[in-house]
């Protein structure tokens, strides 16, 4: 089981993901057949990569790969050149899963937002998305392998674009709460959180009440949830573990889940000096195109993965 903190030289270890695609195309030109694929998703790079980041990408894939699975149908993906985001190429193509872009350019300068991740397009049969883009901001590169938090910010971007979205959640009528206190109301999450934060009074799951966009805020609950792998915030040295509640709230979605994959974790209750306080947010980190386009697959699926 691969961890969520990972250092450079131990992931160079690995080979690169045979789901990610180096020949990607260009903006005005259709991309090529695609390559092999998981049964989850298929990541193509849409800039230029150091060697050193593919298999930090390769190994957050392989995470999500082997937790989660479902047989989503085939979609054909017609889109035009940097209609999904800019510098998207025209794709012409069938696909069986999540097709995510990934790339590497200028965000906001250094110190500011240490990514996003933006949904294109989503199924029309499950409303989860199917073509999506995940950008680093190469000015914070520096900070999150400094502080070794990048492979663990990756698999957080690569949530966000599996489902982790409130296009997705909203759309199955799984959150609720308000502004003041939101949360995710999927029936296994919820059995997971109690299994691990019995103590908590509060309606569970606690998604992100400090940024003022209820449900909205496809993040847990920071002042709850500490350094899980889809909480609101990052640290140094945050050791961002995959746990069995969000699992279970990709179960809630419609996924296959192998739980076994979920690192370690507990939900600790904060309190003064048990935790190491964050150093940037990860708020607005998900970026849906409105409306995001909706596509029906052209056969159901009718087998399980």
């Amino acid at each position: 089981m691969l961890r969520a903190v990972m250092t450079i030289k131990d992931l160079a270890l690995f080979c690169l993901s045979t789901s990610v695609c180096l020949a990607c195309g260009t903006g005005d030109s259709a991309v090529g057949p695609p390559p092999a694929q998981t049964q989850l998703m298929e990541v193509r790079y849409a800039s230029a990569l150091a060697a050193e980041y593919e298999p930090i990408v390769a190994a957050a894939v392989d995470k999500w790969t082997n937790a989660l699975s479902k047989n989503r149908g085939s979609f054909r993906l017609n889109t035009q050149a940097n209609q999904c985001f800019s510098g998207a190429p025209r794709l012409n193509e069938i696909h069986h899963n999540l097709l995510l872009f990934v790339s590497i350019a200028g965000v906001d300068g250094p110190g500011g937002q240490l990514g996003y991740t933006q949904v294109c397009s989503i199924s029309g049969e499950d409303a989860l998305p199917i073509l999506a883009h995940t950008r680093l901001d190469h000015a914070d590169l520096g900070w999150m392998e400094e502080q070794q938090v990048l492979a663990g910010v990756i698999a957080h971007e690569l949530g966000h674009a599996l489902g982790f979205t409130p296009s997705s959640y909203l759309a199955k009528g799984l959150a609720a709460g308000g502004v003041s206190d939101p949360y995710f109301s999927g029936a296994r999450a919820r059995a997971e959180f109690a299994k691990r934060g019995a103590w908590y009074t509060g309606v569970t799951v606690p998604l992100e009440d400090s940024h003022g966009s209820g449900p909205s805020d496809p993040h847990w609950r920071f002042v709850i949830f500490g350094d899980e792998l889809m909480a609101s915030v990052v640290g140094p040295k945050y050791k961002l573990p995959l746990s069995v509640i969000t699992l279970g709230l990709f179960a809630d979605l419609g996924y296959a889940v192998d739980f076994s994959v979920a690192d370690s974790y507990e939900i600790v209750p904060l309190f003064g000096g048990n935790r190491l306080l964050p150093e940037r947010s990860l708020a607005n980190d998900v970026r849906v195109i409105a409306p995001p386009t909706i596509i029906s697959p052209l056969s159901r699926p009718d087998l399980p993965r």
